[in-house]
């Protein structure tokens, strides 16, 4: 039981993360707007956008972690 729950969330967690990717990718989540409105140079706009895509990374790593570790 243990072992499927975490291959379960694991593979929930893989793709959250690649929605993540993709809603910014796509534009359907854009936390620059603000950001690019101001902006005069690309790093407010890097700097706006660095919470998401360290968010939807650090959400893919723990999923390829829970499956990983889960095989064992």
């Amino acid at each position: 039981m243990k072992r499927t729950l975490r291959m379960f969330a694991g593979w929930i967690c893989i793709v959250l993360g690649f929605a993540v990717m993709a809603m910014l990718g796509l534009g359907l989540y854009d936390p620059t707007t603000a950001a690019a409105a101001d902006a005069t140079s690309m790093t407010p706009v890097l700097i706006a956008v660095l919470p998401s895509v360290s968010f939807g990374i650090a959400i893919f790593a723990v999923g390829v972690w829970l499956i990983t570790t889960a095989r064992k």
